[in-house]
């Protein structure tokens, strides 16, 4: 297949009908009418010849910033495995069909499970100790009940700290803070934090003051003598959906507004700026950050502090509303794993004595396994 004006080259990986060039780009035309068009610069930086893509790292080996500038195709030929290239500087790339496949696939994410407290039958989702430990597969089934529900019960856990955090290795590394890596803690105000006291604890995310919130966040009770202390879980993304649809001007100012947050004790000062609700360059909501025990003082001009104030008002009220909330106890045997970027978390009062332990976990590194549990599963 010669450029310009090839009308197409056999054979073709199945869904690819054709492949055309012109003067700037290949076009490549699919079985269901799609096409995708390839900047010459962009499918020579993505060759898969040895010299330019390291065969057991995977890693760009290609100089990019070397690329002649009129750089064009002399030749572009087709077999069963992939597109050849010959360059105008004497480069021959080679571009395997499955190489091209997964650099121009968007990925299949499933569908998450937006949730209110009063819609989830049987208190949510679950999976047995002995399932996560035994094996891959159990731990796959974990991973993605979370990353549906954004959060996971896990039933049978041996009530020690050994067996609780064997558990989040299951999944990854435990992640460092100035909290420690995997904590054991009881109400003795250890560090200047909420945690530490017996007190209700508003909904709330953590490290609303870190600039990389922790993703995850596993607790277990190991023990517990008193009365009171129930937990309460509220899908975040769930009412921002919600918040989105009913008052979209309040939605739109938690999306833009960077509220600091902050934390406090001897010889630390954390502090860390991002919007309520945070979404990507594709605009998806990609995190919930609320805490108001950690908001740090901040003053806009007048007028938009006042609708700064409404619609954060306006957040309040569904998070403080019943129906949004999951409440359950936190009983020895049973850990509780969720995302911190989705899921806000609180707890009531409680009178007695409460052990509880548990660990951070990367979103990226949760991210990652799930990734690869679920290619090994396809």
């Amino acid at each position: 297949m010669t450029p310009p004006g090839a009308t197409r080259a056999d054979p073709m990986p199945a869904g690819l009908a054709a492949a055309e060039a012109d003067a700037d780009s290949l076009t490549l035309t699919f079985a269901d009418g799609r096409q995708r068009r390839l900047p010459f610069l962009w499918l020579r930086d993505h060759c898969a010849c040895a010299d330019c893509l390291h065969p057991e790292t995977a890693q760009r080996l290609v100089d990019t910033f070397s690329l002649p500038a009129d750089l064009a195709p002399e030749a572009i030929e087709a077999d069963a495995e992939g597109l050849s290239v010959r360059w105008n500087d004497g480069h021959r790339s080679r571009h395997p069909y499955r190489h091209l496949a997964e650099a121009l696939a968007t990925p299949a994410e499933p569908a998450l499970h937006l949730w209110r407290g009063d819609e989830l039958a049987g208190g949510g989702p679950s999976v047995a100790y002995e399932a996560v430990m035994a094996d891959d597969a159990g731990v796959a089934d974990w991973l993605e009940a979370i990353h549906r529900d954004g959060f996971c019960f896990v039933e049978d856990v041996p009530p020690t700290a050994e067996d609780t955090e064997a558990l989040a290795r299951r999944i990854a590394y435990v992640r460092e803070t100035i909290f420690g890596g995997f904590w054991v803690f009881s109400a003795n105000m250890a560090h200047a934090d909420t945690a530490y006291t017996t007190g209700t604890i508003g909904p709330h995310t953590d490290g609303t003051y870190v600039e990389d919130a922790p993703g995850l966040q596993l607790f277990h009770c190991l023990e517990f003598e008193g009365e009171g202390g129930e937990s309460l879980l509220i899908d975040g993304f769930r009412v921002a959906a919600d918040l989105k649809r009913e008052d979209p001007e309040a939605y739109a100012l938690l999306s833009r507004v960077e509220v600091p947050g902050q934390y406090l004790e001897a010889g630390v000062h954390l502090r860390a700026e991002r919007p309520i609700l945070r979404h990507d360059s594709a605009g998806r909501l990609v995190q919930v950050s609320f805490n108001n025990h950690d908001r740090a003082p901040f003053l806009l001009p007048e007028p938009e502090m006042s609708a700064f104030y409404r619609a954060l008002g306006a957040f309040w009220r569904r998070l403080d509303e019943p129906g949004y909330q999951l409440r359950t106890h936190l009983d020895p045997g049973r850990a509780l794993i969720f995302d911190n970027w989705r899921v806000l978390h609180g707890r009531l009062a409680y009178r007695g004595r409460r052990t509880l332990c548990g660990c951070y976990l990367n979103h990226e590194d949760f991210d990652s396994r799930r990734r690869v549990l679920a290619g090994r599963a396809a």
